[in-house]
């Protein structure tokens, strides 16, 4: 479809359907190589957490391992063996889905640790962490639990929104056949 530019005959006209001059129209890009929030976002924090269980464990040891020993990370949160292996599976699991090539995996698993970490807040809020070696209710862990769980629950939503804004997906098992 052609229009001319400002409805005169001597200007040019401009071929609107970038079908002009043997050119396709642009296409969204879709693939594994498609930059995503969720992925960076999953990747990076992943990264975060396994470091965070790395020096934990340089703190706490590997004895007593779901017992309060009175030992913080950075001299404010509160630690043991225990809270240093879930900072390091929710690592390495946000590590995983962050080389996925789907990045509706990444969004799930940001939105599903976000609800995780929201729940760890309110059970800290109500004193019942202590596995955790959270042991009250006004604990830095507790807040940190809130903020972490909210700041992974907006990014997994953000990802979906740029998901659906650049076009229906392929299904995770791969394209349909009939």
């Amino acid at each position: 479809m052609t229009s001319t530019a400002g409805g005169r005959a001597d200007e040019p006209t401009r071929d609107w359907s970038g079908e002009s001059a043997g050119t396709k129209p642009a296409k969204a890009v879709k693939g594994p190589n498609q930059p995503s929030i969720a992925r960076l976002a999953a990747g990076a924090v992943g990264v975060v957490y396994v470091l965070i269980g790395l020096i934990g464990f340089a703190v706490t040891g590997f004895t007593g391992i779901t017992e309060n020993q009175g030992e913080a990370l950075f001299g404010i949160f509160a630690i043991n063996p225990f809270h240093n292996v879930v900072h390091l599976g929710v690592g390495g699991g946000l590590l995983l889905v962050s080389l996925s090539s789907h990045s509706a995996i990444a969004e799930g698993a940001l939105i599903g640790g976000g609800l995780v970490y929201l729940l760890a807040a309110v059970l800290g809020f109500f004193n019942k962490l202590p596995v955790l070696a959270i042991e009250t209710p006004y604990s830095p862990d507790n807040f940190l639990h809130l903020a972490s769980g909210a700041a992974a629950l907006l990014l997994g939503v953000a990802g979906a929104l740029q998901a659906r804004r650049r076009g229906p997906r392929e299904p995770l098992g791969g394209p349909q056949t009939a």
